[in-house]
């Protein structure tokens, strides 16, 4: 079973699928300190079944589970995949056809952990089968771990010894031998339980089947009874069934004609309805009557309106037309004189046209020589016009380079109060500076305060954590310890309560004796009336080794019942002779009689003590005891009882063991008897029992009393913890805000110095602009003289301009003096042509208008005349419609008082059908009362029958029609049953308390009795069959043991002279008398020194010594693989060379695969893996196959690195 082939995924350091393929003889594991090269050993011990945290250098199973790195998120699962090649038939029976074994083992974050075997899902268990016998396992001495090769060495024999155990292969036989000891011990626990239980049952048996016998008589008495009871309650069911029928014919007839009734009112409430639908149809014709003469009567009156209108309007259209007419007549005068004017004003205006054209050429005439001098005035002007442009370009010139160095000083004022403005800025951006620089402090100190007070509130919370841990661990162990002294106090309460109940019920007592104790002292009132005492046994204590001894010298006299006085007796007597319940024997406390003396109690061999010594009772019982026992003498056995008689001793003579030697020399003995000591036995159980559930429940309140403290400890680190998440929280918080505080003010200083760099360049950027400005006003300066000289030069043109155009403006003048005279008269004339032409045009317009006048007056009178006819065909059309509507008004009036009667009539008629439908209503409840009365009388009679039938199903648990068919055949029970029913209660009533389930009990018990006594059987032979097997393995263990240190041994003699180069050295047993549990020593002498302890050896020679035994245990039983991690460290070069010799000379039976940092040692490898951590926290593989190889193995190492 060689290992082919590792595939992890998820495991400690190796989060990507990583396969590592060992199918060469050495193997050779390197990497550099931390890269996770020793987590390959970790993933094969975890993927073999191993269970322990601490062995794969973890704290919890969870921490083997890939937890995230820089860059990597944390894994979800580990598994671990190992493939072994079985071709050799080294596995189990079940998995030796296999030519390949795969074993794998998962684990995730929720603690699931699954195991499988060629993909099965399998058991822990199975997987450690499966190494059993192969020399592998995830401890045996294949796999040896880092400084496991020096505790080899230094460990205590006793551990050394389990390598030896594993080579001889008798792990499986240890482990066999365990779990058959394990099963002895509670085989043997169920023994003593069932042992109990048969003594409990053997003595509640015979108590059982009295009740029993009680239990079948009161079952005879109450089926007769219930016979009795069905006779009388199935007569009395038919009876009620009887009235039942005749109710319900009375009920069906009522129900009939109320039916009759109820359909005669819906009839009748239909009528009614209908006529109710018919009145208020009447009533609806009626109102359409009303509100169709209404309408008629309006139609009549606005047909009346509309005739006055059409007349009224009839006399306005001839006013109207008589206007116009008048209007006609006078416009026809006014055109008449309009056109007499006319032609007397176009007469006057043919002379004034050629007086205007006289002047109109005289004007022209003017006026072509006043246009030639205003040319020459108009030249003058654009001369003057232009020198006087030239002279406003200058003065504009003067004012612009005045208004520019006016300019120039408000700009120097500007520039200067900016500069003073910036320094103002600055001195402000100084103070917030150092404003802000002071908060940053404080910010800073009070971040880092915050902090420290977040880390301290961190390791508070650890604290606390760690407290309510164990406490919660405490807690944990406290709930277990009141489990379990609740469950012991439970098992001795409820073996306290059932002795208490055979105790009470006085079980193991004669029937006579249970009858006084039980009915006599309640029938007497209490016991001081009755005179009982009590019973003799409870009265007497001894120490248990002298129980039998007591009730073999008092025998039967232990159920004796002890009274006050003989009277007392007798009438205790007398009550179970009266009552028929037994026998009983009754003691007077102070018996009567000849007094006991004492006699002489002989000492010696054999002899314990007077019966009297040894004893524990009242004082006022003295008197009957020494009555009972005064010469009773305890003697260790039946021979020496024997020889006391024949030696002449006259008293009783007990054994120990219970055997007595009478006065008379009768001997009682046998085989032993429980019944007498039984009750003695029961007394002293219940007192120590007692004190047991006494001590036990002290004990159970304490650790409750602990469990409550723990709890509120625990609640109180709850609160604790909450209250420092939330200071945690609030400090976090506190810390975020302080921190945003600190970035707003570096915000600021920061904007404070970009200002600050903004205002001195700006202050720059002024001062040049100051020095600009005094350059251009310079400039501006030579601009205003320049425009000054050109100013004064054009004030002279403008003055010869003006001269020339004032002359010439003289010329114009007179020229313009004669045109105007010239054109005044020209106007004169045509102002008066038009005039004429005006009022001729005014004429024309008069005259037209009068005709548009008369034409529309004409056109008036026209419509006038049309809307006159109009109105008079309208009148006759109205006066035919009223005509028309006034009669059928009339006919609307007549309809309508028709409509009226006969909604009266209707409104009448059904006053008279309700009428008869409340009588009818009337009547049916009348009719409803009867049929109430009788389903009442149903009601009861049912109510009757289904109490009945509930009386017997409550009673007898039977349906009352399945038993009537019994019974109803039978004669009306009389006078006689009732009776006998009655006398069967009193005989169940003087039965008092009856145990029904003393029959199944006692049936059960004495079948659980057979079983438990079978079981017994069963058990011891369990046991028998364990003890031979145990015998046998260890036996056998012995052998193989025996054998496989002693081939060890002699290799181990042979291979350390061979890796030290001489000395010597043998392994011891530290016990060879006791084989199965001695340890194993190691003796060993290196060359050239003398034998002395291991612990003063050097690392390398303990190394060696111990590569020395496992080698001796390889050639003896190779192993299918060999795991061996940083075996060789403590190995100087030449060591490491023969540690490499004597594993290649064993890979021909066993495959090693090697982890070390020695170069000497991959020398000898066939293949290297290479282990890196490129990324932190994240393990890579990388593979050189060395075989054939012939690079220096310093090169081989870099490529696997």
């Amino acid at each position: 079973m060689k290992i082919k082939k590792l595939q992890i995924v998820g495991f400690k350091s190796f989060v990507d699928t990583t396969t590592v393929h060992i199918d060469h003889d050495i193997t050779c594991v390197v990497g550099p300190n931390g890269c996770g090269k020793s987590n390959i050993v970790d993933a094969i011990k975890w993927c073999m079944g191993e269970q322990s945290p601490s062995r794969l250098r973890g704290k919890h199973m969870e921490d083997i589970i890939f937890s995230g790195a820089e860059g990597r998120g944390p894994h979800g699962f580990a598994e671990v995949t190992l493939t072994f090649d079985n071709r050799d038939g080294l596995a189990p029976a079940e998995y030796s056809e296999y030519a390949e074994i795969q074993v794998t083992r998962r684990l995730d974050r929720q603690g699931n952990s699954d195991y499988l075997i060629n993909r099965t899902p399998v058991r822990l268990l199975d997987i450690t089968n499966l190494f059993l016998w192969t020399g592998v396992g995830k401890r045996a001495y294949s796999i040896i771990e880092q400084g496991r090769i020096g505790f080899i060495v230094t460990s205590k024999p006793e551990d050394r010894r389990s390598m030896v155990e594993e080579a001889a292969g008798i792990s499986k036989f240890r482990l066999s031998k365990r779990a058959a000891e394990r099963k002895m011990d509670q085989t043997r626990q169920n023994l003593l339980r069932v042992t109990d239980i048969i003594g409990e049952l053997e003595r509640s048996l015979a108590s059982l089947k009295r009740q029993a016998q009680k239990a079948e008589r009161y079952k005879r008495y109450k089926k007769e009874m219930r016979d009795l009871d069905l006779w009388v309650a199935s007569h009395r069911f038919l009876e009620l069934r009887g009235q039942m029928g005749s109710v319900s014919a009375c009920l069906s007839k009522a129900s009939e004609d109320m039916q009759a009734s109820r359909h005669a009112m819906i009839a009748k409430e239909a009528s009614v309805e209908a006529e109710r639908v018919s009145l208020l149809q009447r009533g609806s014709e009626v109102e359409r009557g009303q509100t169709h003469a209404y309408e008629l009567d309006n139609s009549v009156r606005q047909l009346e309106g509309l005739i006055r209108q059409q007349q009224d309007r009839q006399a306005a259209l001839t006013e109207r037309k008589d206007l116009a007419n008048r209007e006609l007549r006078q416009l026809e005068v006014q055109r008449e004189g309009l056109h007499v004017e006319a032609s007397t004003v176009r007469l006057s205006l043919s002379e004034l046209e050629a007086l205007e054209t006289e002047a109109g050429q005289l004007l022209a005439e003017v006026e072509a020589e006043l246009e030639i001098r205003k040319n020459a005035a108009e030249e003058a002007d654009l001369a003057l016009r232009n020198a006087r442009a030239g002279l406003a370009e200058g003065r504009a010139r003067v004012a612009g380079s005045e208004a520019v160095l006016e300019g120039y000083d408000a700009r120097r004022e500007e520039i200067r109060g900016r500069l003073e403005r910036l320094q103002d800025e600055l001195q402000g951006l100084t103070a917030r500076e150092v404003e802000f620089k002071q908060q940053r402090g404080e910010l800073e100190a009070r971040t880092h305060g915050l902090r420290s007070g977040k880390s301290e509130t961190a390791e508070r919370h650890a604290e606390i954590e760690a407290s309510l841990s164990t406490g919660k661990e405490a807690l944990h162990h406290a709930d277990s310890d009141v489990d379990a002294l609740r469950e012991t106090l439970a098992v001795t309460s409820s073996r306290l309560r059932s002795i208490n109940e055979i105790h009470e019920r006085f079980e193991g007592v004669g029937a006579g004796t249970q009858a006084v104790l039980t009915g006599y002292s309640s029938a007497a009132g209490d016991a001081s009336r009755s005179g009982l005492v009590g019973l003799v046994a409870d009265r007497l204590e001894c120490a248990p080794e002298h129980v039998r001894a007591l009730g073999a010298a008092l025998g039967g006299a232990l159920e004796y019942l002890l009274v006050s006085d003989t009277e007392s007796a007798l009438r205790a007597a007398d009550y179970l002779a009266r009552e028929e319940k037994g026998r009983a024997t009754f003691l007077p406390r102070s018996p009567t009689g000849a007094p006991r003396v004492v006699p002489q109690f002989p000492t010696g061999m054999g002899i314990v003590s007077p019966l009297l010594s040894l004893l524990s009772y009242s004082h006022a019982d003295d008197a009957w005891v020494r009555y009972l026992l005064f010469d009773v003498l305890v003697v260790d056995s039946l021979q020496t009882a024997a020889r006391l008689h024949r030696d002449g001793f006259q008293g009783k003579l007990v054994t120990l063991d219970g055997q007595a030697l009478l006065r008379d020399g009768a001997v009682v003995g046998g085989a032993k008897d429980e019944s007498a000591a039984h009750l003695l036995r029961l007394k002293r159980e219940i007192r120590e029992l007692e004190e047991s559930a006494a001590s036990q429940g002290a004990a159970l309140e304490q650790a409750i009393a602990n469990q409550g403290r723990l709890r509120s400890g625990i609640a109180e680190g709850q609160a604790a913890i909450d209250s420092a998440r939330v200071q945690a929280h609030d400090a976090e918080l506190e810390i975020l805000g302080a921190e945003r505080d600190l970035r707003i003010v570096e915000m600021e200083l920061q904007r404070i110095d970009d200002r600050r760099s903004e205002i001195a360049r700006v202050e720059v950027e002024g001062r040049g602009a100051l020095s600009q400005v005094d350059v251009d006003e310079g400039n501006s300066r030579r601009q205003l003289t320049d425009a000054e000289h050109d100013v004064t030069h054009a004030e002279e043109a403008v003055q010869v301009a003006e001269s020339v155009l004032t002359t010439r403006r003289g010329v114009v003048e007179e020229q313009l003096t004669k045109a105007t005279e010239v054109k005044v008269g020209a106007t004169q004339s045509r102002e008066r042509a038009d005039r004429e032409r005006s009022v001729i045009g005014q004429l024309d317009r008069a005259i037209a208008e009068l005709d548009a006048r008369e034409e529309r007056l004409r056109e008036d009178v026209a419509i006038t005349d049309r809307d006159q006819g109009q109105a008079a065909g309208r009148i006759l059309l109205h006066h035919g419609r009223l005509s028309e509507t006034a009669h059928e008004a009339a006919l609307a009036r007549q309809a309508l008082s028709s409509q009226r009667a006969g909604f009266d009539d209707a409104q009448t008629q059904l006053g008279v059908s309700e009428a008869a439908l409340k009588q009818l209503r009337s009547s049916i409840d009348v009719q409803s009362a009867e049929l109430n009365e009788l389903t009442l009388r149903e009601r009861e009679i049912s109510l009757s029958l289904e109490h009945l039938e509930e009386q017997v199903q409550d009673k007898h648990r039977v349906e009352l029609a399945y038993v009537i068919g019994d019974h109803h055949a039978r004669p009306v029970p009389g006078d006689e049953v009732t009776a006998r029913a009655e006398e069967l209660q009193r005989l169940v009533d003087r039965m008092g308390e009856i145990n029904l389930t003393a029959i199944e009990e006692y049936e059960e018990n004495a079948q659980r009795y057979e079983y438990l006594t079978g079981q017994r059987r069963d058990l011891e032979d369990a046991l028998t069959k364990l003890d031979k097997a145990i015998r046998q393995m260890n036996r056998e263990s012995r052998a193989l043991f025996r054998e496989a240190f002693a081939a060890i041994n002699e290799r181990f003699k042979r291979i350390f002279p061979m890796l030290f180069r001489g000395g010597k050295a043998e392994l011891r047993l530290t016990d060879p008398q006791d084989i199965l549990e001695t340890g194993v020593e190691i003796v060993a002498q290196p060359p050239g020194k003398r034998l002395g302890s291991l612990e003063l050896m050097s690392g390398g020679e303990k190394a060696l010594t111990a590569v020395a035994m496992i080698f001796a245990i390889f050639q003896y039983k190779p192993s299918p693989f060999c795991l061996l991690d940083e075996v060789d460290a403590p190995l100087d070069e030449a060591n490491i060379g023969r540690f490499a010799e004597a594993i290649q000379q064993m890979t021909d039976r066993s495959q090693f695969i090697i982890i070390t940092h020695s170069k000497r040692t991959m020398e000898f490898a066939d293949v290297l893996y290479g282990v890196t951590m490129e990324q932190p926290g994240v393990s890579k593989l990388v593979s050189v196959e060395l075989r054939g190889d012939k690079r220096p193995i310093s090169q081989a190492v870099e490529a696997a690195e």
